[in-house]
C-alpha cells in the first residue's frame, strides 16, 4: 500500500522531496511536500506527509508519544491505514497534524481509481471484507475494456446525506455499449444509412447515445456486478425505446412566404427499424459499495448518484 499511497500522490500533482526526518515506530516519513491541497491552501508551508500501514490494531497512545517526539516541528499530514483517534495528537505550537484514518484513505482511493488517477486498484482488506460480508452477491471476474467516467463526486454525495465517514469500495456495474445500423427515412422518403453507439444502464433501466469523451482513458481492474434484473435488449430483439435514440430532426429547406420572410422548418428523420441490426460489447459504470452504519450495504451509481440494493 506504501506504493499506492506514493503513486495516488504523484498522480494528484503532490511532489515529495526526501527528507532526513526519523522514521518513528509504525510511522514512516514520505517526503515533504511544498504544498498539499487536501490539507492547507497555504502555498509557503512545507507539508510532511507519513504514512501508517495497516495492522489489526489501532495506533497506540505510546505510538503517537514516541512519534510527537520524533517528528520536526511544521505541518504534518499523516495517512493512516490503521484507526487512529488524532485526539491522542497533543495540543503543541511546534506540530500541526491533519490524520486521515483507514476510512478516509479509502474513499480517497477509491475515488481516485474511479477518476481514472490510479489505473490498477491493489487488493485490500476493503476488498476482502466485500467478499466475506456479502456472500450473497454475484460476481464476475471480467476486466471491462471500456469504462465510464463517473459523475458523481463521493465525499460530496456522502457529505450530504449525513454519511460522511462511511466506509466505501470502489467496484464496477455490468453495462452494455450497443453499435446499431440502419437506415433514416427522410420526411421525403429519402434514405440514408446510419450508425450509432448506444449505452444500456440496466440498473437505471435507461438507454442513452453514447459519447466517446465519457469513457476513461483506462480502466481499473475492479469487480464486476452483474445486473440486478437481467438485459432488457437482445440481438433478435431490439427494444423500441433503444431504437428512437436514433431519429434526428434535421434543418429543412428554406421556405419564403408572401411577405417574402424565410423560415428553415425542423423534419423528422426516423430510423427504419426494420432495417435496424445491433451488437453489443462489454461496457461498465463506476459505483461504489457503500455500508452505512446499522444498514445493509448498498451500491451507489457512479452517474447518476442512485443507490440500489443488493438483490
Amino acid at each position: 500500500m506504501n506504493g499506492t499511497v506514493r503513486d495516488l500522490l504523484a498522480a494528484r500533482g503532490i511532489v515529495l522531496t526526501p527528507t532526513d526526518a526519523p522514521h518513528s515506530h509504525g510511522f514512516t516519513c514520505l517526503g515533504v511536500a511544498e504544498r498539499v491541497p487536501e490539507v492547507s491552501q497555504d502555498s509557503t508551508s512545507q507539508v510532511f506527509v507519513w504514512h501508517v500501514p495497516d495492522d489489526l490494531f489501532p495506533v497506540t497512545t505510546s505510538e503517537v508519544e514516541r512519534w510527537v517526539v520524533d517528528a520536526p516541528s511544521g505541518k504534518h499530514w499523516i495517512l493512516s491505514e490503521r484507526d487512529f483517534d488524532s485526539s491522542l495528537i497533543p495540543d503543541s505550537r511546534s506540530i500541526e497534524a491533519v490524520v486521515w484514518g483507514p476510512k478516509r484513505m479509502a474513499s480517497w482511493i477509491g475515488e481516485s481509481v474511479l477518476s481514472g488517477d490510479l489505473g490498477t486498484f491493489l487488493n485490500s482488506n476493503d476488498e476482502s471484507e466485500l467478499e466475506t460480508k456479502a456472500p450473497f452477491q454475484k460476481q464476475e471476474e471480467i476486466h471491462s475494456q471500456l469504462t465510464l467516467k463517473p459523475l458523481v463526486e463521493l465525499s460530496n454525495w456522502l457529505e450530504q446525506r449525513g454519511w460522511d465517514g462511511v466506509r466505501t469500495s470502489p467496484i464496477l456495474l455490468s453495462a452494455r455499449l450497443w453499435t446499431i445500423t440502419g437506415n433514416l427515412i427522410g420526411p421525403d422518403g429519402q434514405a440514408e444509412s446510419g450508425k450509432w453507439q448506444i449505452i444500456e444502464d440496466p440498473w437505471a433501466e435507461s438507454f442513452h447515445i453514447h459519447d466517446g469523451e465519457q469513457i476513461l482513458d483506462k480502466s481499473p481492474a475492479l469487480r464486476v456486478i452483474p445486473p440486478p434484473s437481467g438485459w432488457m435488449a437482445a440481438i433478435d430483439g431490439l427494444p423500441e425505446k433503444m431504437l428512437n435514440l436514433a431519429d434526428q430532426r434535421r434543418q429543412g429547406n428554406p421556405e419564403t412566404n408572401d411577405d417574402e420572410v424565410s423560415s428553415i422548418m425542423l423534419e423528422w428523420w426516423r430510423l427504419d427499424q426494420s432495417s435496424a441490426k445491433g451488437d453489443y460489447s462489454q461496457l461498465t459504470i463506476p459505483g461504489w459499495m457503500v455500508y452505512p452504519d446499522g444498514a445493509e450495504a448498498r451500491l451507489l451509481h457512479g452517474r447518476n448518484g442512485r443507490v440500489y440494493g443488493m438483490r
